[in-house]
């Protein structure tokens, strides 16, 4: 967000129904076999080698497997039914094996067997039957409510599977895993940062950003995508729970496989613009809008949007006091590390940093901020809104219980993930055909 002569910018938001928050559990059937199809396995494409066509959906067993009643009991997952011999697995289809943490396959995902040991059979299945009753259209909100938030399950499409650590995954015995560690910080302007931010945004964002590559994965070499849970099997040992919306998820992959630079972005200046590839018009824009919006209000002590908001420790933005000038916060979402615990991948350390930048009276041919590179030199910024900077980035914790906020931190992860498999030459586009709602 710019503050340009310390008017405050208005614009109008439309209010736009999420469905994310949550994971998108796409289930077919209730059966513990998934459909055919329900697990494709992400293509690669070679640097000089022309995309390869659509995979064909894979046939999968026919035969249901039996799930342990007592998954608590047995860490290694679902086995076979007692009395017989483990269900055959076609050769032809060896993308729909999974491979236990001895050596051995079993024939229900890899998803399958973590979200058992989370919830349990019995709430295992009642998730597959839900998710059955909502593709029936038994429904009763509106297509986008939430059956969290807004205390209504969709009219159609799927029911949700919720992230980890939540109430929906507490049946049975439940485990606490450590939440993310969320590190915010308030980083001076530098007149070599505005040099290597105006290099890849073409200017200064006066918005969010979402930016860096996922850590801590390892080699990626085997990807399959489960259209059931809108999840990721990474090769054959951990399993990936994205909490963002399939359509989103097809959206990041397009906007990264198209943008040589990999951005995911807006900034609101005298021009509102969307960095890279993304829609203009997609959900991804919208909300990267309403969050800057959000943050900047409170940056610039605008008390627009958070007029009567109850901020941690008592704070009170502070207005500008002094010379007039122009000048942009920006937001950056950054450095996601993830670990693998329990057979699934789940974040760790995440950064968000928060900077401001004075501008000069001018912009570019296609409307991006421009820095004023000696005012920046000569350390001239504004003392209140700095403090209220850093105030946002020292509570960003607290900023994230906002919905808006929390699915920044969520877009940003599923983003670096995306350009690990773009890394690894993986091919979005191709991911994306195949991702529901894609």
């Amino acid at each position: 967000m710019m503050r340009r002569n310390l008017a405050s910018i208005v614009f109008v938001v439309f209010s736009l129904a999420f469905e994310g928050g949550q994971t998108a559990a796409m289930a077919q059937q209730t059966s513990e076999t998934p459909s055919p199809g329900a697990i494709y396995k992400v293509p690669k494409t070679k640097p000089g080698q022309q995309r390869p066509p659509p995979a064909q959906p894979q046939q999968l067993p026919a035969q249901p497997q039996q799930l342990p009643a007592q998954p608590q009991r047995q860490p290694r997952g679902p086995s076979a039914p007692s009395g017989g011999a483990p269900n055959s697995v076609q050769p032809q289809t060896p993308q729909t094996q999974g491979t236990q943490p001895g050596g051995g396959t079993s024939q229900a995902p890899l998803t399958d067997r973590v979200l058992q040991r989370k919830m349990g059979s019995e709430e295992f299945q009642r998730l597959l039957k839900n998710a059955e009753q909502t593709q029936a259209g038994t429904g009763r909100g509106a297509p986008m409510a939430d059956r969290w938030f807004d205390v209504a399950r969709p009219q159609s499409g799927s029911d949700v599977v919720r992230p980890s650590g939540t109430p929906f995954f507490q049946g049975g015995q439940p485990t606490v895993l450590p939440a993310p560690v969320t590190n915010g910080s308030f980083k001076p302007a530098t007149v070599q940062d505005a040099h290597q931010t105006t290099n890849r945004y073409g200017g200064i964002p006066g918005g969010v950003v979402l930016e860096g590559v996922a850590a801590g994965l390892g080699e990626l070499d085997d990807v399959r995508y489960d259209k059931r849970f809108n999840a990721f099997i990474v090769n054959d040992r951990a399993a990936y729970f994205m909490t963002v919306p399939p359509k989103t998820v097809a959206v990041l992959c397009r906007a990264i496989a198209e943008d040589d630079q990999e951005r995911v972005g807006v900034s609101l200046g005298q021009v509102e613009l969307v960095y890279g590839k993304v829609p203009e018009d997609s959900d991804l824009a919208w909300d990267l809008k309403i969050a800057d919006h959000f943050l900047g209000d409170i940056v610039f002590a605008q008390n627009d949007w958070t007029a009567g908001y109850r901020f941690p420790d008592g704070f009170i933005p502070t207005p500008h006091q002094g010379e007039r000038f122009h000048i942009a916060v920006f937001f950056s979402f950054n450095a996601f590390a993830f670990q693998t615990q329990q057979e699934e991948i789940r974040l760790s350390n995440v950064n968000f940093d928060v900077r401001l930048l004075p501008l000069t009276e001018t912009v570019s041919a296609d409307g991006n901020l421009l820095p004023d590179e000696d005012a920046i030199a000569r350390g001239r910024t504004s003392e209140q809104y700095e403090a209220n900077a850093r105030h946002v980035a020292d509570h960003i914790s607290y900023y994230r219980r906002e919905r808006i906020i929390d699915r920044m931190f969520a877009y940003g992860e599923v983003a670096a993930f995306i350009r690990a498999l773009k890394r690894a030459d993986f091919d979005l586009e191709a991911l994306a055909d195949n991702v529901p709602g894609g």
